[in-house]
């Protein structure tokens, strides 16, 4: 959550001018000595929150807070408090001189608008109403002085009734980082921070951490690196819930994705038929693994939400009982949507089996109710596979022209060639910038393609149904390590074709290509189709290619002409090879 607030505090009423810390105006009163950042304003509570059946006046409720960054005692008699607008004259703001009253180190002091002897338990000062009202609308400055000395000085915005804002409290608070609005966030509203009914905060103690999202980064225990956004085909729509039966449908309605990449899910958006939705906030990497079934719900209490499993995230849009519509979008951008015509009270609607396309979701044939009971009694299976719907698509495939289901043509030894390959990238690790290229000598699908080392990976690199994968005879595929990022220039991947040119990479693999004298091997089932060997240490950044009577050579040859380098996103790119093209040059020596 983005924060926006501090204010300088101001001193309310007395009809004064500023007043200084003690009988003179040099700061030689009771605060002298005290310089900017001894104290830090760290926390607002600007709009009281009504609780229920009572008032919401801000008079008497209103507060902020201090934080002695100092490793001693503060005595505060003499300080002054101003309060006003952010780009108010000096003139018209309020002040209010401090009396006695002492801040330990590295303590946390709360000061409200209420008179000292009505002072609630988490006030420890007084002001009554010398500084105003805070600002509910338009943002205002606090501030702290030491005769003409600024001790410290911030502005809050973004007031929200019952909410307090707060300085991130992840890092010391500091003087200097409370004047970027950006580092300050409205306390959540859960029940360890709620000081008073429907009011949160922490008034005199340290504050939450704040959620402060840089986009397109992420912290990665305690790293921030780039996200990885899923793309079309990452994530799939399986499973909706639109009418529950044990619960009302506020309470729980969910649906299910399937994820078919490993990719971050912050900034991702879940949405009815219209609208954004609810985007997937966080400053930490939200992860997921191919496999994992996700559940999107109205509410993430099992207690109350018809007894759903660990819920990745919570949606307040309605799912209609008949002519509904949820879709997945990342930046705008849709990324899967299933709609449904009627559903059974109490009873998912679920894709068949192992399909995981989000195509596989725009066929009605390929649904069926759910019949498994989960929780408090509805029945489906959200966080799990889905059940046999009793047609068999196995060793089928969605065909995207026709959007019929027909059977994937497999290829045989010899239909499918290891073209190109690169395992010694030099301006990204190996393992962000490796990559192999296919080539087919007949038509076929490459649904259900597996790849490794000495064996075969288990996990096909494209899965064994979904949309038809077509390779046409004399076309290339493309398969590498990470695909490209539009977002981090450069590529993360040194610039393998994204789409917008060149064919793109059609899927990831996870094995690494050795440097030295090696192989690697492509197969389906589990048998062996095609083997790439490589006798000598490889050429950095340059692939390994084959010419048109499968000689192997390097990119960087000399004679002919080495190979042009391709895009990296460097001035000085080096990186040689036709990732995505036809070889050239055409023959080797």
């Amino acid at each position: 959550m983005r924060a926006s607030f501090l204010a300088s505090l101001g001193v309310a009423g007395l009809g004064l001018g500023l007043v200084a810390c003690g009988p003179g105006d040099d700061g030689d009163g009771d605060c002298a000595g005290l310089v900017l950042g001894d104290l830090v304003i760290t926390e607002v509570l600007a709009d009281y929150g009504a609780p229920s059946g009572g008032s919401g006046t801000d008079e008497g409720k209103e507060w902020f807070e201090i934080h002695n960054a100092s490793s001693a005692p503060i005595e505060l008699a003499g300080v002054v408090l101003e309060h006003g607008r952010p780009d108010g004259l000096p003139q018209d703001r309020k002040r209010h001189v401090m009396g006695a009253v002492t801040i330990p180190a590295n303590g946390y002091l709360t000061l409200g608008n209420v008179l000292p002897d009505l002072a609630p338990a988490h006030v420890s000062y007084g002001y009554a109403n010398a500084l105003g009202d805070l600002y509910n609308s338009g943002g205002g400055r606090l501030a702290l002085m030491c005769g003409t000395t600024l001790v410290d000085e911030a502005t809050y915005d973004g007031v929200r009734a019952g909410r307090s804002l707060a300085l991130n409290g992840r890092t010391p608070p500091d003087a200097l980082v409370n004047d970027d609005l950006t580092n300050w966030c409205a306390t959540e509203q859960n029940a360890s921070f709620e000081y008073e009914p429907a009011n949160y905060g922490t008034p005199g103690a340290a504050n939450q951490d704040c959620n402060i999202v840089v986009p397109g980064q992420c912290d990665d225990n305690g790293t921030m690196r780039p996200t990885v956004p899923p793309q079309v085909g990452d994530l799939a729509i399986t499973e909706v819930m639109p009418d529950p039966d044990a619960v009302a449908d506020t309470a729980g309605e969910w649906f299910e994705i399937v994820v078919n990449r490993d990719v971050d899910l912050n900034g991702l958006a879940v949405a009815g038929a219209t609208g954004n939705g609810n985007t997937l906030m966080s400053t930490a990497c939200v992860r997921v693994t191919a496999g994992t079934h996700l559940v999107f719900a109205r509410n993430a209490d099992n207690m109350t939400n018809g007894g759903l499993p660990a819920v990745a995230g919570t949606f307040t849009f309605t799912m209609a009982n008949s002519n509904g519509t949820v879709r997945v979008l990342m930046g705008g951008a849709e990324l899967d949507s299933m709609t449904w015509t009627t559903v059974r009270a109490g009873r998912s609607l679920q894709l068949d089996m192992g399909l995981t396309a989000p195509t596989d979701n725009d066929l009605s044939t390929n649904f069926c109710d759910g019949n498994v009971v989960f929780g408090a009694g509805d029945q489906g299976s959200p966080g799990m596979p889905n059940r046999d719907c009793g047609v068999n698509t196995t060793g089928m495939c969605l065909d995207t022209g026709t959007q019929a289901l027909r059977p994937i043509v497999k290829p045989t030894a010899g239909q499918l060639v290891i073209n190109e390959w690169m395992p010694d990238p030099t301006h990204v690790a190996d393992s962000a910038g490796e990559w192999f290229e296919l080539r087919a000598t007949a038509d076929v699908d490459l649904n259900g393609l597996q790849a490794g080392g000495a064996t075969l990976g288990t996990t096909p690199l494209i899965p064994a149904g979904g949309d038809c994968v077509r390779l046409a005879t004399g076309g290339l595929a493309l398969f590498a390590r990470t695909r490209t990022n539009p977002d981090v220039v450069p590529p993360t991947n040194n610039g393998l074709p994204s789409g917008m040119d060149d064919p793109p990479v059609v899927a990831t693999f996870g094995f690494g290509l050795t440097n030295g004298a090696s192989s690697f091997q492509i197969g389906i089932d589990g048998a062996n189709l095609a083997t790439a060997m490589w006798t000598s240490t490889s050429v950095p950044g340059s692939s390994w290619m084959l010419d048109s009577d499968g000689t192997q050579c390097t990119a960087n040859l000399t004679t002919p002409a080495p190979v042009p380098a391709y895009k990296n996103g460097t001035a000085d790119g080096t990186d040689r090879g036709t990732p995505g093209l036809a070889n050239s040059p055409p023959e080797c020596p």
